[in-house]
């Protein structure tokens, strides 16, 4: 795959994608996102990786949208959800929630790791809403901003970031578009660690690798699939959906070779079966 937007990498059980514009603080295309799609819904087919990686090259995670899109939309050329189509292909979608623009990672059977190593603003923090797990280097930077360019809130982050922080917390960051540094992201709750940035990649890799090696694949996918799609239903039918999944997981493979590993005390070899 030859992308210009971003790197994509399989390494050891691992899927990076690197937004990859530095220059512009990797600041959001069209094109971006149509390779960031295509990289991840590759990772997501591959036997051979259990975990997925985003991060940005540079000092940057990505500054929002890119400013010639920006200056369209203000020009009346383009509007604010922009121009691009959502993606024609979707990963396990059956939700119409999850077959959008940005919504789709939701969906993806292999957990998605956000490492956030710089600024990560605008339409940057709207996609790392959808990201699993959200690492931090004590560099980053995040926020909405939207208001203090005159727009408001977009794809998703008003269901999104109330149910990552709380109500009171997003409206708060939504009405003041203020940035919040990575200890106080950490503190609400918008990120789950916080490392020195020169560990940033090496966390993220330990906590995929951990994933990908000591998890099973099915069981990371219907663990994922069962609270996302628990966000949108009541207790009943998430206990029954819970029970139905949990009587599946009982006859695969996946746990047949978990008792037996933990039995003779060795790591387990999944198959994702």
């Amino acid at each position: 795959m030859n992308f210009s937007d971003i790197i994509y990498e399989k390494k050891d059980r691992i899927a990076t994608v690197t937004l990859n514009r530095p220059d512009k603080m990797n600041a959001w295309t069209t094109k971006m996102g149509s390779e960031m799609h295509q990289a991840m819904l590759d990772a997501d087919r591959d036997d051979n990786v259990g975990a997925i990686i985003v991060t940005g090259a540079g000092r940057a995670y990505c500054a929002g949208a890119d400013m010639a899109s920006l200056s369209e939309i203000s020009h009346g050329r383009a509007t604010a959800t922009g121009s691009a189509p959502p993606p024609e292909e979707f990963a396990n979608g059956d939700r119409a929630d999850y077959r959008t623009r940005y919504s789709w990672p939701l969906a993806l059977k292999k957990p998605v790791i956000g490492a956030i190593n710089g600024a990560c603003v605008g339409l940057g923090f709207t996609t790392s809403l959808y990201h699993d797990v959200r690492i931090a280097s004590d560099k980053a930077r995040m926020g909405l901003i939207f208001v203090q360019r005159g727009l408001a809130i977009e794809h998703g982050s008003s269901w999104m970031l109330p149910r990552i922080i709380g109500v009171s917390r997003a409206v708060e960051l939504a009405i003041t578009g203020r940035l919040v540094d990575a200890d106080e992201a950490l503190r609400i709750g918008l990120v789950h660690r916080v490392v020195p940035h020169d560990k940033l990649m090496e966390t993220a890799r330990e906590a995929a690798g951990h994933i990908a090696s000591k998890c099973s694949p099915l069981g990371v996918w219907q663990a994922k699939k069962m609270i996302y799609d628990h966000m949108f239903t009541d207790l009943a039918t998430a206990i029954k959906e819970d029970d139905a999944s949990m009587t599946m997981m009982s006859k695969s493979e996946d746990f047949g070779e978990g008792v037996r590993a933990f039995m003779e005390k060795r790591s387990p070899r999944f198959k994702g079966k």
